[in-house]
């Protein structure tokens, strides 16, 4: 099956001459179009797309293109940043010059990763570029078959003292991130993927959303895709909305809520768990994360909408800055992308059958859910047609539906097994370690 052309990602600053930056690639093609984040003061306003060639003439064509079609962001953004005093809160975090360098809060990035070692490398390559201080990089080794992980953080903790290597023996990316809670040294624990390139000043974008609001207990980023050069990445971009760019915003029960019927239980409205920073000692207080969710475990996924909606429901506010930016690398060949966008629907299964018992869950549910459902087709049909993909995507859409009843089943089965077990296994989650990993614990430079 032969795909749409490749698109050649970048991003441009229109403050200042500092050109093009390729992202997977460094240089653009010979010829195709060039897919380019906009930036201004950091601060992402949207993308265009213009052809490669004439390659001389790129990066102007980009700018002009920029003030044309991104004029009405361009305006907004100066508006903000020009406010003084009593300015209002999307003001105080629109503009990425803003956020200190360094704060009374110090971060903890949490990377949960097992056997992974060569994304791995790169997500780390990128993360030591980053600007904040004090931070702490903190790598959770999680069930891993052998000792590369362990091996190539040590090596890097020898140039670098800010990293650090720590073993969770359970299986799971729940236990891997609760165990990343108990390691960390800092109150705000900042969690991304090994398939992620962090942005230079992502934590103290991350860092700014909780200093501009008390009542924050999480903040969520923008996610872009780092490559587009299969069908399969255009789908899944397309699917989903990481990619979706908006102006600051904050959710709560009160005064911030999204004009839906099924808020806040709708999936993906908060962000997503390649891409968020929580206040450690709100998120033992609920219980930590479910390790019934999440990769490796009986659900699969599901174990960030779980904790962004247990963050809601207890109370919380979570504010989205698209300044806190990282770059996803999408699966790139179709059956990663089916074994992908399996565990998503296994996930929001697995998910959905944990909350089935709350009735206003329910009730939106019976109101409203053939209109979501209609939702989902729309955008598995405008996935469709933006990868050039017509044929197999009813398949993909096949394998997602049978990835959410799997996915509700295993999560029932495996609540009953767990209440006839013991009682000592936490309901939503444990911020523990286990005698087992805590031995495993590396004596890399703390």
């Amino acid at each position: 099956m032969t795909g749409p052309a490749p698109a050649w990602l970048a991003s441009l600053e229109l403050d200042g001459d500092s050109g093009l930056t390729g992202l997977s690639d460094l240089t653009p093609p010979d010829g195709g179009e060039a897919r380019v984040l906009v930036r201004l003061h950091g601060a992402p306003l949207g993308f265009v797309s213009v052809p490669v060639i004439p390659a001389e003439t790129l990066t102007l064509r980009v700018q002009t293109a920029a003030k044309t079609t991104l004029a009405t962001a361009v305006h907004r953004h100066e508006e903000l940043d020009a406010r003084t005093g009593n300015a209002g809160w999307t003001a105080t975090v629109a503009c990425p010059r803003q956020f200190p360098a360094r704060g009374e809060a110090g971060v903890s990035i949490v990377i949960c990763t097992r056997d992974r070692t060569n994304s791995l490398r790169d997500c780390l390559r990128a993360v030591r570029e980053v600007r904040y201080q004090p931070l702490e990089i903190l790598v959770v080794d999680n069930a891993p078959s052998g000792k590369e992980t362990n091996e190539l953080v040590a090596a890097l903790a020898q140039e670098d003292a800010r990293i650090r290597y720590t073993c969770e023996l359970r299986p799971g990316l729940s236990s891997a991130r609760n165990h990343g809670l108990a390691q960390a040294r800092y109150d705000l624990v900042a969690f991304t993927d090994d398939d992620v390139i962090v942005d230079a000043a992502w934590p103290a974008a991350l860092a700014a959303g909780f200093a501009s609001d008390p009542e924050a207990v999480c903040v969520t980023g923008f996610v872009p895709a780092r490559a587009l050069d299969t069908w399969s990445e255009r789908y899944f971009d397309a699917r989903y909305s990481w990619g979706e760019l908006a102006e600051p915003r904050r959710y709560d029960l009160q005064d911030h809520r999204l004009p839906t019927h099924l808020y806040p239980f709708r999936a993906g409205i908060f962000g997503t768990g390649a891409n968020f920073a929580v206040r450690r000692d709100l998120v033992t207080s609920v219980g930590g994360f479910d390790p019934l969710l999440g990769a490796g475990a009986p659900g699969l996924g599901g174990e960030d909408l779980d904790m962004f909606l247990r963050l809601i429901l207890a109370g919380g506010r979570i504010c989205y800055l698209p300044s806190a930016l990282v770059w996803h690398s999408h699966r790139s060949d179709p059956d990663a992308l089916g074994d992908q966008i399996y565990s998503y629907g296994h996930g929001l299964g697995a998910y959905l059958a944990k909350h089935s018992r709350n009735r206003q869950l329910r009730a939106a549910l019976l109101r409203h859910g053939l209109a979501q459902v209609g939702v989902v087709i729309g955008r598995m049909w405008h996935a469709s047609r933006s990868s050039e993909l017509s044929r197999r995507s009813a398949g993909l859409g096949m394998t997602e539906i049978r990835g959410v009843i799997a996915g509700a089943l295993a999560y029932w089965r495996a609540a009953r097994r767990r209440a006839r077990l013991s009682t000592d296994v936490p309901r939503g989650g444990e911020i523990v370690s286990s005698d087992a990993s805590r031995r495993h614990e590396s004596s890399l430079p703390s």
